[in-house]
């Protein structure tokens, strides 16, 4: 077969906000041998001249990750692994590729093809922060808060902010896609994961998954959403299976997935290690066909997470498109020639992986776009700084004030600034590592929380001396706080993937990441020390990813969650505390009473029991041998705040909550029909009941400027079942002192989040079958709810609903037949 090999065109500047003028395309000519770079055809036209044109060699080697050496100079690197790993070997000549790029033997890339004219595709992590892609020499990037800080801000802006910044920096780095978000649900606060997600509630992620996918897109970037579905634990979590009702799975964990899907059209989705009600995510059929494609209309690509895969013939057919590991393991030639031969795949089969990722590549440019070289200068690192610290602030949460502790004044003439050094001593990074350590990107500065400080002080012209003590030695740090006039103690938590969190306390820190604890500081003996020589002068600063337990509480007047600050740690911090920045921020989880309740008050639930299901359990990618570990998430839709409200618990801190500098007082409800689809005026068109606009004022009461993330819940009539009200809605609001907001949400009956609506299953006690059912809305009466937070809702109002079956309802595309339905 005789090809032409299409000629690269180096352009001397590449637009970021444009996928037109491709490089590498013929500009509409149909030459040679290569027809499907023809640009005038649409991507679906380009994407079935190619495959006819490729061998199976070749569309075998294009659906697996094949990682190699694209520098153009070095030694040629040589990997000689044993046991398990074998499959990791080989040896990596530079081949020029990405001049620059130095060995990253995890590997994220698709080899391209040069003959065939397709790009070697390259992929990153991303979430806060461009990290660990392709290249080994991570580039210079902004490091954003924690995901948790993201959604505290209750700001859709902010979150496109983040996704606009992480797109802009993976197109910097040569990359073309960027491995999230990550859209797990924050189910229980041990998650090793738990800074990388937004929320325990499905409406808050889906809405800010959506605008960051939106953002990161807008650049010209593909998003990965990840990890779908059931990866709400790091425990085993190769080998561990989830066990979750069907109502459960699309009423809670699937919905941020489903929302994305419809209102943000991501390129590509990951699929998660854990069985899923009984089949392994990445060979299930029922989640990637029956739920992913068919009723959410999903058209892009999906990929695996790392060894994720555990069946060749279940994951081509359910639709896994690209294996993601070192080298392939499922996806060998000699593994698919045999399913060929015997029949059990097709060509077709192996095309359907194939369709829909050269689909994307083309509408997003990356077939035509050299990506042959590092961009630094699109990024501006000095205007994506000030965002980060933007989010920083706004997702900041002020727990307790009491006595007005904060905003701090010029009086004080001393601050004992206290805490183990990754809380107190250095800019807080959200962790980006299987290792117990503070690294996270390679920013291209960080504010400790000292130099904030000192930067404010001088900025309000205050007299007042910042003292640091790194916690080491418990009692010199208590003299220093009996010595102060304010204390500020600053204690985390060290999450990192691949375990979960083993406390709700404040764990020892190891300042080297030994494990031989010869530079470990203990936390908890130093707050005890440090607030029995001056508590009641002293505020603390959490640095966590969500929920910890504080039996001290009541004895500080103050306390500030400040989630994983990023980069900008040490300015965002000193801001809130000296009320530069009124705090805004709410809490995107609830903060609860004890190490075991709701969703992880028994084993079970969390980590789980070992069943024997046939199937290898045990820790690491291939177990032990042992029985497999299986989590039953037998609360049912009782997860989070609604645990909470239906058993009557109080928590310590509930869901939405946060304190402001000044105070914001509710008034004045009216919830009006909305007929057809209406508008944003909230006039409707003639027609059947199509939802309801929810409008009300807030004022502030305070005397200083501030805003209020004001929440929209709806308690649906009882025959629906559900445990408690949901979260429908929200918007922040910035106000003077003193003055007034009329706002107006609509909730519409199609939104993607279903709000009037609840999730029947086929088979309810048929949990392999868990995809199949129906939404149905019920005609009754509804209760809509507004206030701060899930337990303060001072404005409520009732409501008849009567809603008529409309044909699209529920499914903006692809719903198969399966949309809301009239109960």
């Amino acid at each position: 077969m005789i090809r032409r090999i299409s000629a690269i065109i180096l352009t001397a500047t590449i637009s970021m906000s444009s996928l037109v003028n491709p490089a590498n395309a013929m500009n509409g000519e149909s030459e040679g041998n290569n027809p499907w770079m023809n640009t005038k055809l649409s991507a679906e036209e380009r994407t079935e001249l190619l495959l006819d044109e490729m061998t199976m060699e070749e569309k075998i080697q294009q659906i697996a990750i094949s990682r190699f050496n694209e520098n153009d100079t070095g030694e040629t690197i040589v990997i000689n692994k044993g046991g398990t790993s074998k499959y990791q070997n080989g040896e990596f000549a530079p081949e020029g590729t990405l001049p620059g790029c130095e060995w990253q033997d995890t590997g994220r890339q698709i080899h391209g093809i040069d003959e065939l004219g397709i790009p070697t595709v390259r992929m990153t992590n991303g979430g806060t922060g461009v990290k660990g892609g392709s290249c080994g020499n991570d580039p210079e990037a902004t490091g954003l808060p924690s995901t948790p800080a993201l959604a505290a801000t209750f700001d859709r802006a902010l979150n496109y902010e983040a996704g606009r910044i992480l797109g802009e920096e993976t197109r910097a780095f040569a990359h073309h896609v960027l491995l999230g978000p990550g859209m797990n649900l924050i189910r229980h606060p041990y998650g090793g994961r738990n800074y990388e997600y937004f929320s325990e509630d499905p409406y808050l992620t889906g809405i800010l998954a959506t605008e960051q996918v939106k953002g990161i897109q807008g650049q010209g970037i593909q998003a990965q959403l990840k990890h779908l579905a059931g990866n709400e634990q790091e425990t085993e979590r190769w080998t561990m299976g989830v066990q979750v009702p069907s109502q459960a799975m699309n009423e809670l964990y699937m919905l941020p997935f489903e929302m994305t899907v419809k209102d943000a059209d991501p390129a590509s989705v990951m699929c998660s290690f854990p069985d899923v009600n009984g089949t392994y995510a990445c060979d299930s059929s029922e989640l990637l066909q029956d739920a992913l494609r068919n009723n959410w209309g999903f058209d892009g690509y999906v990929m695996s997470d790392r060894r994720a895969i555990h069946d060749t013939v279940a994951a081509i057919k359910a639709g896994t498109n690209v294996e993601l590991d070192w080298a392939p393991q499922y996806y060998t030639e000699e593994i698919i020639q045999d399913a060929l031969d015997s029949g059990e795949v097709t060509e077709e089969d192996i095309d359907n992986l194939l369709r829909p990722r050269y689909i994307k590549m083309i509408e997003f440019g990356h077939m035509d776009e050299p990506y042959d070289e590092f961009l630094p200068e699109i990024v501006d690192p000095i205007a994506n700084g000030a965002s980060a610290r933007k989010m920083a602030e706004e997702g900041a949460v002020l727990l307790k004030n009491d006595n007005d502790f904060l905003p701090l004044n010029g009086e004080p003439e001393s601050i004992a600034l206290i805490g183990v050094e990754w809380f107190a001593g250095e800019a807080k990074m959200s962790p980006r590592s299987i290792r117990d350590n503070n690294e996270n990107v390679n920013a291209p500065y960080t504010v400790t929380p000292q130099e904030g400080l000192e930067n404010v002080i001088e900025e309000l012209g205050y007299d007042t001396k910042v003292t640091y003590n790194d916690g080491r030695d418990p009692k010199a740090a208590a003299e220093l706080a009996a010595e102060s006039d304010v204390v500020l103690l600053m204690v985390g938590d060290n999450p990192h993937e691949t375990v979960d969190r083993d406390t709700l306390g404040f764990p020892a820190i190891d300042l080297d990441t030994h494990k031989d604890r010869e530079d470990w500081v203990e936390q908890e003996p130093l707050i005890d020390a440090v607030l029995e020589a001056n508590a009641e002068n002293t505020a603390v600063v959490l640095k966590t990813s969500g929920t910890v337990l504080m039996p001290w509480l009541d004895k500080v007047p103050a306390v500030l969650e400040a989630w994983f600050p990023g980069m900008e740690d040490g300015n965002a911090v000193a801001n809130l505390v000296y009320g530069k920045v009124n705090p805004s921020g709410k809490l995107p989880m609830t903060f609860g009473t004890t190490e075991r309740e709701a969703a992880f008050a028994t084993e079970e639930q969390f980590p789980g029991t070992r069943q024997d299901t046939g199937k290898v359990g045990g820790p690491g990618p291939y177990g032990d041998g042992s029985d497999q570990l299986i989590a039953k998430y037998t609360e049912g839709l009782e997860m989070g705040y609604r645990w909470y409200e239906a058993n009557d618990v109080k928590p310590v801190f509930p869901f939405g909550y946060g304190l402001s500098y000044t105070t914001f007082e509710y008034d004045d409800l009216k919830v009006k029909k909305v007929r057809g689809k209406g508008n944003s005026k909230g006039k409707g068109n003639n027609g059947s009941l199509s939802g309801i606009d929810v409008s009300f004022t807030i004022k502030n009461t305070g005397e200083v400027a501030g805003k209020e993330a004001a929440q929209v819940y709806l308690t649906l009539p009882n025959e629906a079942g559900q445990p408690t009200k949901r979260l429908v809605n929200f918007e922040k609001v910035d106000l003077e002192p003193g003055e007034s907001q009329r706002v107006t949400m609509r909730i519409n009956q199609d939104d993607s989040n279903h709000p009037f609506s609840y999730f029947i299953p086929e088979e309810p006690d048929n949990l392999a079958n868990w995809a199949d059912g129906e939404w149905s809305t019920v005609d009754g009466k509804y209760r809509v709810h507004v206030g701060g937070s899930s337990a303060d809702t001072p404005l409520e109002k009732d409501i008849p609903l009567n809603f008529k079956l409309n044909k699209d309802n529920g499914n903006k595309k692809g719903n198969n037949g399966k949309g809301d339905a009239k109960k």
